[in-house]
């Protein structure tokens, strides 16, 4: 029987839908988080791009390919290791990554240490996985990165203030077509910046016209609104769509309350205002989503909700690790600090009514410049206050002289003889008298450099002069046995008018008489004038019609590439007489800021080279071309020598690591506004063109001198451990003399603007702030970087607590030079704003007996001069690398040291030591002398 149609068995149902296994997905690749050709941040990322090529290439930027690479580079890495870690298991493009590195690239200021690139990086790549809401990040991660950068690490990295392209209003206009066409209006952002111009324009005119007693009000413009951080700001950091509202409202909002916010902080006389005040504003906004979630759901739902799937805590977890890592790692492996409990000596000031060294200073010097001047007079005359070393009377002990150009009269130019016990008498110098009473017409004495000229036995005297004659004084001394001077300045050739701070004497085409080098720092003749026309602060040239405005252009014309500076003047010693050489046929045409001169020979070819330090910008490192000429070395690319965009203050030559070339130590402003720092060229010996090989190491052999205004740094053996030290000067300038504010305010929130705004408007006098009753990083410590080239990982430590030199000044030339006679340098520093500082060099309690010797070298006045500088001693020990001094003139910024050669030998030297000497001329000797005393070695006459 059949059965009916419905009691047949239905075949099986299929299983269902929700039941059956998910379908195998495909793995994402990397290549499907590229994003499209029509997103916005390809143009974004393409203009950033074209602008770091522009940068290296032309606009000299602080910082290398490798640097802006790296920090790139660093930022993407870390992004996708981010996200495959914390959000889903796959590979990303990683192209906001790279944009915020390509901003901080653009933005920060670094100090050699290319490890400190990773640490703005960290902040932002990890700022945007845990500062986050409902998985979206709300702060641009550039913004936070700058922003914690500048509140936590402030003189480690800083925005760069004029390294960008410095205000030029055609660069200005590029970036701001490039980013409204390509990007801004892309992304609906028009309202933000609109808006945001609009209020910012009005606030500016608001502080212009309060602040018109202390500057121009167009600079404020200028220097405000064509500045690079600002167009990045407002065109590329402000109008990230992710971290900015969409709404016309929201945008108008937002720009008004970054603009009151700025104002506000303006009042605390903050120099980032906008940085700041934009980090607030979403710090803020960050926090007020979180509350008000939190107020919505519950403070404990809210807080399961935030932390039941765990990734807040491993985000945390992951961050905290990497960064213990990263911490670690710098302080114990990268950049480990080496901690002393005993230097070796100690420097024990010596109170200037025991020394006779006092000083009284004189706050109406000031006065004395062009009224239309007064206003930044302070930092005109912030440089001068010099020390010079030298026998004058020929009795074994080292005299001094000083100048200081915010002195009283007598005491702007003083010649102090070396009693004993450190006691000195202060001698007339009747032919200074003139330099001294009235510098409005001839000029102040801003240096001094002793020296044999005639080759008679007796000390002559050479001061550089700025705004007036450089005088040579010649003595008298063999003549009359009295300390006595005649000035020959005209007779000799002295140029008839310098703006001078620097000077030094070589040989440089051995012919056995002493030449010299004449530094001029700013250019002695105004531009612009049909007549030639000098240059004297005491009186500019009056208009010769309505808006002449010549007479003010004599600033740097760059605050990275200054070349507005003074020719300087090599002098060719005839016999008794110089000879000024044709500067652009000697190969040095050069016109950059010469503040010190270095003399010492770089490339072991026994001709004396040049290391000339220059303000605001490019030094000048030239090679001598066997008494030819000179040739300029310098690299393409920032980082190599002579492409530096620095302050450079100082230049001193030693051989700091024993390694049988001497290397150059170039001190420099390491500050908020300037996260510079010194540098320390390492030589490792010339290459086969003879071109030195120089490294900058300052940062991993502890000579950075980080957190402060750098000025002269003198070199010796201070603990006679047989490694050169070093004592830097550091301090700018403060209100001891023109107290008008209480707290004495900071300079750099007047001029700031005028640091970023282009050179047309900077290197006016008449554009600048007044100076007037405020400090720019005032009475800094000094430090007293200890040599420890003897350990596994030889560096400087910085011992100023330990030898007791804790004390602040605005100190600015610093000579080394035994005043007792004792075996131990004593440590002379010239101060600007007070009289100079004596520092008697005593061993410490707990220091065994460092053994020392000294030698004066005599040339056989043929081959060879008199002083024999240029020459060049070897100590060689049994079982220690030898010990290399060149007899040099002068080495360091505004002062002269003690040019016997003085060597430590540590405890375990042997009673007669050997000592190998190259004589200028080329000529070799090799000595058995007993330590621990001084030695007069003379070259035997040459036939």
């Amino acid at each position: 029987m059949t059965p009916p149609p419905s009691a047949v068995a239905a075949p099986p149902a299929p299983p269902a839908a929700h039941l059956a296994p998910p379908p195998q997905a495909k793995p994402r690749s990397w290549r499907d988080s590229i994003p499209p050709r029509r997103d916005p941040r390809w143009p974004f990322a393409a203009i950033l791009s074209l602008y770091a090529v522009m940068g290296v290439a032309w606009l000299g930027f602080n910082r290398s390919p490798t640097q802006i690479l790296l920090i790139v580079g660093a930022a993407g890495a870390l992004d996708m290791l981010l996200h495959r870690l914390l959000r889903k298991r796959e590979w990303i493009f990683p192209l906001s990554a790279c944009i915020s590195g390509l901003s901080l690239a653009l933005l920060l200021n670094y100090s050699h240490d290319y490890f400190l690139l990773l640490l703005p990086v960290f902040i932002a790549i990890g700022g945007k996985y845990l500062l986050t809401f409902r998985g979206q990040h709300t702060i641009n991660p550039s913004l936070a990165a700058v922003a914690i950068s500048l509140l936590f690490f402030g003189s480690l990295i800083t925005t760069a203030p004029a390294y960008q392209w410095g205000g030029h209003v055609a660069m200005s206009a590029f970036m701001v077509t490039a980013a409204l066409s390509l990007f801004v209006f892309r992304v609906g952002r028009g309202w933000l910046i609109v808006s945001f111009l609009l209020f910012y324009a009005l606030q500016t005119a608001l502080r212009a016209y309060i602040m018109r007693a202390h500057l121009p009000p167009e600079m404020l413009f200028l220097g405000t609104l064509t500045t690079p951080p600002f167009f990045l700001f407002t065109f590329f950091m402000l109008t990230d769509p992710k971290t900015s509202p969409a709404s016309p409202r929201a945008q108008v909002a937002l720009a008004f309350g970054i603009t009151v916010v700025d104002l506000y902080l303006h009042t605390k006389e903050s120099v980032f205002t906008f940085f700041y005040a934009a980090f607030a504003i979403a710090t803020g906004r960050f926090i007020f989503l979180h509350l008000r979630e939190m107020w919505r759901m519950g403070p404990v739902p809210r807080l399961r909700e935030a932390l039941g799937d765990g990734r807040t805590l491993r985000t945390a977890g992951v961050l905290g690790v990497m960064a213990l890592l990263g911490g670690t790692a710098y302080a114990t492996v990268i950049h480990p600090r080496v901690a002393l409990d005993d230097a070796g000596f100690v420097l024990r000031e010596v109170p200037a009514a025991q020394s006779g060294l006092g000083v009284t200073m004189d706050p109406g010097t000031y006065d004395m410049l062009d009224p239309r001047l007064r206003h930044i007079a302070k930092w005109l005359l912030s440089v001068g206050a010099s020390v010079a070393a030298g026998d004058v009377d020929a009795d074994g002990r080292p005299d001094l002289f000083f100048t200081n150009p915010l002195a009283r009269a007598e005491d702007r130019a003083g010649l102090y003889l070396n009693r004993g016990g450190f006691r000195f008498e202060r001698v007339a110098l009747p032919a200074l008298d003139s330099l001294r009473i009235a510098p409005q017409r001839h000029g102040f004495a801003s240096s001094g450099l002793f020296f044999d000229y005639d080759e008679d036995g007796a000390l002559d005297l050479l001061v550089p002069v700025s705004f007036g004659r450089t005088r040579l004084l010649r003595s008298r001394f063999g003549q009359t046995g009295r300390v006595e001077f005649d000035d020959v300045s005209v007779a000799a050739g002295m140029p008839e008018y310098t703006i001078s701070v620097a000077a030094n004497v070589l040989d440089y085409d051995r012919d056995g008489r002493p030449d010299l080098l004449i530094g001029n720092v700013l250019n002695p003749w105004l531009a612009g004038y049909e007549r030639p026309t000098r240059l004297n602060i005491f009186q500019l040239p009056q208009p010769a019609f309505d808006g002449d405005r010549r007479m003010f252009r004599f600033m740097h014309d760059g605050w990275h590439d200054a070349s507005n500076g003074g020719r300087n003047v090599l002098l060719r010693n005839v016999g008794g007489r110089f000879v000024a050489q044709d500067m652009d046929a000697m190969g040095m045409p050069e016109t950059h800021w010469t503040i010190s001169i270095g003399t010492g020979d770089l490339n072991g070819d026994g001709w004396t080279d040049l290391y000339l330090a220059s303000d605001f910008g490019r030094d000048d490192l030239y090679l001598n071309q066997q008494g030819r000429g000179f040739r300029r070395v310098h690299g393409r690319l920032f980082g190599h020598v002579g492409m530096d965009t620095y302050k450079g203050m100082n230049s001193s030559i030693t051989d700091f690591d024993r390694n049988g070339w001497p290397d150059v130590y170039v001190s420099n402003v390491h500050q908020e506004l300037q996260a510079e720092g010194s540098i320390l060229w390492m030589n490792r010996g010339p290459d086969a063109r003879g071109t030195p090989r120089l490294r900058d190491e300052a940062t991993g052999r502890g000579a950075l001198n980080e957190d402060r205004f750098a000025w002269g740094a003198g070199v010796g053996d201070l603990n006679n451990d047989g490694w050169p030290d070093m004592v830097q000067a550091n301090g700018m300038v403060d209100d001891r003399l023109d107290n008008r504010y209480e707290g004495c305010p900071d300079y750099w929130y007047v001029n700031h603007k005028l640091m970023q705004s282009g050179r047309e408007v900077h290197t006016y006098a008449d554009m600048w702030g007044d100076i007037r009753g405020r400090c720019i990083y005032p009475n800094e410590k000094r430090r007293v970087l200890l040599n420890r080239g003897a350990d596994a990982r030889p560096q400087f430590v910085d011992v100023a607590p330990l030898v007791g030199l804790t004390a602040g000044d605005n100190s600015r030339g610093v000579a080394t030079a035994d005043l007792d006679g004792d075996g131990r340098l004593d440590v002379v520093i010239a101060n600007q704003h007070a009289g100079p500082t004596l520092l008697r060099n005593a061993p410490s309690a707990a220091a065994g007996a460092g053994h020392w010797i000294g030698l004066r070298l005599e040339g056989d006045g043929r081959a060879c001069g008199r002083e024999a500088f240029g020459s060049v001693a070897t100590v060689l020990l049994p079982g220690e690398r030898p010990q290399q001094r060149e007899v040099q003139a002068a080495n360091g910024f505004s002062s002269q040291h003690d040019t016997r050669l003085h060597f430590g030998l540590g405890p375990a030297a042997p009673e007669l030591v050997t000592v190998r000497i190259r004589w200028c001329g080329g000529a070799t000797t090799e000595h058995r002398l007993p330590r621990d005393g001084y030695h007069v070695v003379r070259q035997a006459a040459s036939r």
